[in-house]
């Protein structure tokens, strides 16, 4: 990098010093869109300045942005991160990958989440639990080990009455269930809805948001069109699960906030109205959920 040579990592896309520049250059908002669900901790891990990325976002109009947990161990780092933005919220939460760890392992990062929860549960910053859930698509550690894991925190959710962000692919079935047998006062997102309008109806039929991110706008994303256009509105989340999951249009890029507008577009799109329609209910939709 010093040398100023590119490192490409994406066809058509070049990993230069001028990356965050660039991306900058790519922002497509509009003033009240939020994020609910990215990962500013791993854009800072791809080198990218997540700071100056964030505070264009906001310039250029974002409102709103819910960092998510996925790892107890970064809890420390993330919350500072976010502390420095009064427009970004956050979760504390072990994804389903950790269900591949030793027991003991798991056990000790369990203990780990109780405790940032406790410890900060008036910080207004912290909003929910997650993402968890489970994951068939990959069988990290087993379904058993990861319906466990899961569990275990809901209840959490549950102690502390806090909503929870959900990961479910490929595991409808399961993942109703146990959502069903803890019955969260809160509900909680069904974030990166990638299913189909029946399983969206069983979860807003238990207090979900279904959230939708760049993968609506791919090809073979029929039923998740579909359902984007059926779901009432007050039923409708948006995020970008940066840096994954770029949509379409921009698809050779990293993902991150800026790219929100892409996905509200698509949205907007299958259900006949613009954008500009879908802000204030999907803000309002958010602060229902978390408060904030």
């Amino acid at each position: 990098m010093g040398t100023g040579q590119d490192i490409i990592i994406k066809k058509g896309y070049h990993k230069t010093m001028n990356e965050t520049d660039e991306l900058i250059e790519k922002i497509h908002l509009y003033p009240g869109v939020l994020d609910s669900h990215t990962h500013l901790i791993l854009l800072q891990t791809k080198n990218l300045e997540w700071e100056r990325l964030l505070r264009a976002c906001i310039s250029s109009g974002l409102e709103v942005a819910m960092d998510i947990g996925t790892n107890t161990d970064t809890f420390c780092t993330r919350l500072d991160m976010c502390s420095k933005f009064p427009q970004v919220v956050m979760t504390d939460g072990l994804s389903v990958s950790k269900s591949a760890l030793e027991d003991a392992d798991i056990k000790r990062r369990l203990d780990d989440l109780e405790k940032q929860v406790s410890e900060n549960i008036s910080d207004p910053k912290l909003v929910g639990i997650g993402e968890i859930g489970l994951d068939n698509h990959i069988l990290y550690g087993g379904i058993e080990k990861q319906k466990k894991l899961f569990a275990a925190q809901m209840e959490i959710a549950r102690q502390y009455d806090l909503p929870v962000v959900i990961h479910t692919r490929e595991a409808d079935s399961d993942t109703y269930d146990i959502l069903s047998s803890f019955k969260l006062s809160r509900g909680g997102i069904i974030h990166c809805f990638s299913s189909n309008y029946e399983w969206a109806k069983k979860y807003m039929d238990l207090g979900f948001y279904i959230s939708f991110s760049g993968n609506i706008t791919y090809k073979r994303s029929d039923s998740i069109v579909e359902t984007a256009a059926k779901i009432p509105a007050t039923a409708i989340l948006a995020e970008t699960d940066a840096p994954f999951l770029t949509p379409q249009k921009v698809r050779k890029y990293p993902n991150f906030s800026g790219f929100m507008g892409y996905t509200y577009d698509f949205i907007a799109q299958t259900r006949g109205c613009t954008a500009e329609d879908l802000i204030p209910q999907i803000r309002e939709n958010f602060r229902t959920l978390t408060g904030f």
